[in-house]
């Protein structure tokens, strides 16, 4: 064997200096003929595939083929077998069919890839027909392989097309509609026109820059019941694997996985993660073809029906225990009078598990519904109470601290740094969220159907737009929170919402409107008969009417100043020169001085109780 000839370089083809040669591989030096070279990328190819080296695979097999003349049937097969192997039946058959037309329809080897690649597609119509015609075409051994697969075929149109196909038609006949028109759609050209056109045309806005993306809005029950058939359609057809399956989802939304701002090559990962999901999930879907869902479910109707009852069973009294267990700790966070932490308990009970509840399972769903909120609504109560501290009327401040608000402040002046380049900025999820988000508040009243349940949320966005400092939407909030509980019957709820919209006038100092409002929460707190909330809401009433007489007062003393002066600027402008004698008798004797102090002494003392004795305020007159 001769030693293989080195590449001898000349200075015409020779690299210009100052420039590198192209990186190659220490074997790629030498003078192999075309033809080595050619075994040489394929057996690198086929070595790749069979260790699951998939991107280096690709590029040898590319080489063998588009860096050599002529056609590499041979390199066309193993790479249509390679590309079934990743899930891209596409490109197979697309290599099997340039090897069949090289070789001819009597070559069995590329009219096999040929309809395995035609059966990865789910074309089983054009797979029976090649399958058929290589039957009638071979003889002997050479026709085996085709009528087994042949006999496969048949056995995939029987499972979609047999018996169980009927069945699944009548009952789920009123449901294919929808997924009719979306076939329809899909099935139509794509329309060419600019997008404006198509918009003024739908009555749409045509100068939207930005276009809205349609989101399908579904209910929490919707999209569990979507959630569990997922689930049940992987654990059909990968058995034990579905686990890993859910885990591999999981991950390529994963930030510990992907680490985002720490290196380079996170689009790496999040590329790999995505063609790995993508590959198994064609794979199930082939599956799927092959024997649809419905027949699967049908093999053994009368077992599996058996099974899902006594599962049901097992799940309706889980629940009940469950439903013992989330009042008996209800229960316990009232005791412990901690508000907050049973608000949240309740917001996380009621949305994640009651929401996606049906009544198979939990046929008490209302009347457990109704005890949960209205133990809610009793805390919550409890939360009105007299201050442990001394309340003036002439503290502006004094409501908002009955009512346990704080009072308005001036917001804080943002510093605008220019040129400000921060290393690194926080994303907006980074951020601390608010227990109760508005936007899931939204989303769960837009599917709520009893009444105390959009009463609850109601009052928590109420109460949410209280804390933001946004009163007008609260009185709104409120007062549709009002509404709601008259429809369900439930005075405690309606107190509650009114006393939100007590907490908006007391900030907003809406002394007349707060009177009414305070009226109608007595009329409630009396019909709860509940003589602690009675007090509470009479001290508030009293503190509120307080408040109006010192501003009647102070708009009256207002009125007499400006009264005065404009007296004064009357007489000077009406008496411009001014004797000795009329100056004299401008200015008051000390008698009559004397006598003014006292007459202005006296009324001071019969409107405002607390100048009589000092330390006093309104309260300690009106006997409270």
């Amino acid at each position: 064997m001769k030693n293989p000839v080195t590449i001898k370089m000349e200075p015409a083809v020779a690299a210009p200096a100052g420039k590198l040669l192209e990186q190659v591989k220490p074997w790629e030096v030498f003078d192999w003929p075309e033809e080595q070279r050619r075994n040489i990328h394929r057996s690198w190819g086929s070595v790749f595939a069979n260790a699951r080296m998939n991107a280096a695979a690709q590029k040898y097999f590319d080489k063998c083929i588009e860096d050599h003349h002529g056609h590499d049937c041979r390199t066309l097969q193993l790479r249509s077998k390679f590309n079934r192997s990743v899930a891209r039946p596409e490109a197979a058959l697309e290599d099997s069919t340039r090897a069949a037309q090289v070789l001819g329809p009597g070559d069995v080897h590329s009219q096999r890839e040929m309809a395995d690649a035609l059966y990865d597609l789910n074309r089983f119509e054009s797979n029976k027909m090649l399958l058929s015609d290589n039957v009638r075409r071979h003889v002997g051994t050479s026709v085996e392989p085709f009528e087994k697969r042949l006999m496969v075929v048949n056995e995939n149109f029987k499972d979609s097309m047999g018996h169980t196909l009927g069945n699944f038609f009548m009952e789920n006949s009123s449901s294919l509609g929808s997924f009719y028109e979306l076939k329809r759609r899909e099935l139509l050209p794509p329309d060419k026109r600019p997008h404006w056109k198509i918009l003024r045309e739908s009555n749409q806005c045509d100068v939207q820059s930005v276009q809205e993306e349609e989101k399908e809005n579904l209910s929490p029950l919707e999209h569990a019941r979507r959630s569990r058939k997922t689930k049940i359609f992987y654990q059909n057809y990968l058995n034990r694997a579905w686990t890993d399956f859910i885990f591999l989802k999981t991950l390529r939304q994963n930030p510990n996985l992907l680490l985002d701002h720490y290196f380079g090559t996170s689009e790496e990962r999040r590329k790999y993660l995505d063609n790995s999901f993508q590959r198994i999930k064609t794979f199930t879907r082939m599956l799927h073809s092959r024997s649809p869902m419905y027949n699967e479910m049908r093999r053994g109707h009368n077992l599996s029906q058996r099974f899902r009852e006594e599962n049901l069973f097992r799940i309706q009294y889980q629940t009940h225990r469950n439903m013992h267990s989330i009042l008996q700790t209800i229960r316990v966070l009232k005791q412990h009078d901690d508000p907050d932490r049973l608000r949240k308990f309740v917001e996380d009970v009621m949305a994640n598990y009651v929401t996606v509840k049906t009544n198979r399972v939990m046929p008490w769903k209302v009347e457990f519904t109704n005890e949960v909120y209205n133990h809610l609504a009793l805390s919550l109560c409890e939360s009105y109470r007299l201050p442990t501290t001394r309340v003036t009327p002439y503290d502006k401040n004094s409501m908002c601290l009955m009512l346990n608000i704080q009072a308005i402040k001036p917001l804080e002046r943002s510093v605008y740094v220019f040129g400000d380049r921060s290393t690194y900025s926080y994303p907006l999820h980074d951020r601390p969220k608010s227990p109760l988000n508005l936007q899931h508040l939204e989303q769960r009243l837009f599917f709520a159907k009893l009444p105390i349940e959009r009463t609850y949320l109601l009052h928590e966005m109420a109460d949410y737009h209280v804390q933001q400092n946004h009163f007008v939407q609260c009185l709104s909030y409120a007062q549709q929170a009002i509404e709601e509980s008259k429809r369900c019957n439930s005075k405690i709820w309606q107190f509650l919402s009114t006393m939100l919209m007590a907490k908006s006038h007391a900030v907003l100092h809406k002394y007349e409107r707060q009177t009414e409002v305070l009226n109608e929460a007595y009329m409630l707190a009396a019909e709860l008969q509940n003589p602690r909330l009675c007090t509470f809401v009479e001290l508030c009433r009293m503190l509120n009417k307080d408040y109006i007489t010192l501003r009647k007062m102070s708009q009256l003393v207002a009125s007499k100043r400006i009264r005065s002066r404009q007296d004064n600027r009357s007489s000077v402008i009406s008496s411009p020169q001014i004797s000795s004698t009329n100056l004299s008798l401008s200015h008051p004797t000390e008698h009559e001085n004397k006598a003014s102090r006292d007459s202005s002494r006296n009324m001071l003392s019969s409107v405002d109780p607390g100048a009589q004795k000092p330390g006093t305020d309104l309260f300690s007159v009106n006997g409270i």
